[in-house]
């Protein structure tokens, strides 16, 4: 670690000792390692069944499309600031400013994305449906052409599930935990048991596998690079191999193969511009994170927080804590992809104990997270400013048990 990442880490640590010593015990605070951190959570959600695939691996995040990838793009022009669809900030109906208090927020719109409530789908438009696959649904997404595809769970079991424009159902599939979608969303991705990635496109008959199985433990399924696999796709996957040291690997038609540019540990995010997001350190007391992009733009490094995930217009990224631990994530914030202070922090504190398990971007300016507070879940949006509101408001519930899954990939976008 560099002279300038220590004093950031030591100004983090100071800031999280001091500002923020009210940050509710366990959220997200002692960092563990990443495959204790993995188990934990999978385990957890595995038992529950309730609560989306893709909250349960913490750290080790979506994997995607490394750097050798950008195509020399150029730099994104910088995203404007722009306020919460009905309020912002400033608003007296807001909470104190870098607190994650959703309590008593006004209510807007509904989602602009579709979402599980109790096994009930939301759609888009208002209405509501019956979810028809075979076993407990916990992740899923909507392809580009109408299709959708289910991770389920029986038990410990995880399998996919694809229901066809028609409303038909395939046979569900054995696999292990993990959905992606390409940003387009014409592809969809998952690992089975055996480590082997299957890929399946809009219109396809069938799923088929892409590349070889990927050696090494804690696979997690990254995003998927390419918007036809007839053409040319990539899936990332990251890996720890037997002595815990943590490698991305990318996989293709031809063969599958360690992504060694941009010597990430793991990789979370590609943007449609090209730009790469990441961990490129983990210790035992933090977690530092890296955005990477083509051309002359040089990216920024941060281990104030994990970089999560873009906006879908490339200009924003998502992120939480640079410690996971606990049952879900007890702070979020937003950063310019051009670098600098995040767009704003929000954390969790002794008399606001919040956390989320997940968010989604809605727009390229909004993310939907569900979040738990004094025994209630809300599905809070969440502006580039910091400004909160609801866009489904609070139910009873269990910490354990959200009865909320957002669509995976968020909102569908293209090159």
């Amino acid at each position: 670690m560099n002279e300038h990442e220590n004093d950031e880490l030591a100004t983090r640590l100071t800031r999280t000792l001091t500002d923020q010593a009210d940050v509710m015990a366990g959220s997200s605070l002692a960092l563990a390692t990443v495959q204790g951190r993995a188990r934990r959570i999978r385990r957890r959600r595995a038992a529950t069944a309730v609560v989306a695939a893709a909250a349960a691996v913490a750290v080790v995040v979506p994997t995607v499309a490394l750097a050798s990838h950008t195509g020399g793009r150029p730099e994104p022009a910088p995203a404007t600031q722009t306020p919460s669809r009905t309020l912002t900030t400033t608003d007296p109906a807001q909470p104190k400013a870098g607190v994650l208090d959703v309590s008593d927020l006004p209510t807007g719109a509904p989602p602009a994305l579709e979402y599980l409530r109790s096994g009930r789908l939301h759609f888009i438009d208002g209405g509501s449906g019956t979810v028809n696959t075979q076993h407990t649904p916990v992740a899923f997404l909507d392809m580009y052409d109408g299709s959708r595809v289910w991770q389920t769970s029986q038990g410990s079991a995880s399998y996919i599930e694809i229901q066809d424009t028609d409303g038909t159902f395939h046979e569900p599939v054995r696999t292990s935990l993990g959905l992606r979608t390409n940003p387009g969303h014409t592809i969809a991705a998952w690992l089975t048991t055996s480590g082997q990635v299957v890929v399946w496109e809009a219109g396809a008959t069938d799923p088929r596998p892409l590349g070889d199985p990927v050696p090494g433990s804690e696979l997690t399924l990254g995003a998927v690079s390419g918007n036809d696999c007839s053409l040319a796709c990539t899936v990332y996957v990251n890996t720890a191999d037997a002595q815990g040291n943590l490698q991305p690997w990318e996989v293709t038609d031809s063969g599958s193969q360690p992504a060694r540019d941009g010597s990430y540990l793991t990789v979370a995010d590609v943007a449609s511009n090209g730009l790469t997001i990441g961990l490129d350190k983990i210790s035992d007391s933090g977690s530092c994170s890296k955005l990477l992009g083509g051309g002359e733009f040089q990216g920024f490094s941060t281990c104030r927080n994990t970089l999560v995930s873009f906006s879908p217009d490339g200009r924003l990224v998502l992120a939480d804590p640079a410690y996971h631990d606990g049952i879900g994530n007890g702070e979020i914030a937003m950063y310019r992809t051009d670098g600098g202070d995040p767009l704003f922090q929000r954390h969790s504190t002794e008399s606001a104990q919040s956390f989320y398990p997940e968010a989604r971007w809605e727009d390229a300016t909004h993310v939907l997270a569900p979040v738990f507070q004094d025994g209630q879940w809300s599905i809070v949006r969440i502006g580039s400013d910091g400004s909160m509101e609801y866009a489904v408001a609070p139910v009873p519930g269990t910490d354990a048990n959200s009865p909320f899954v957002l669509a995976t990939g968020g909102t569908a976008y293209g090159d």
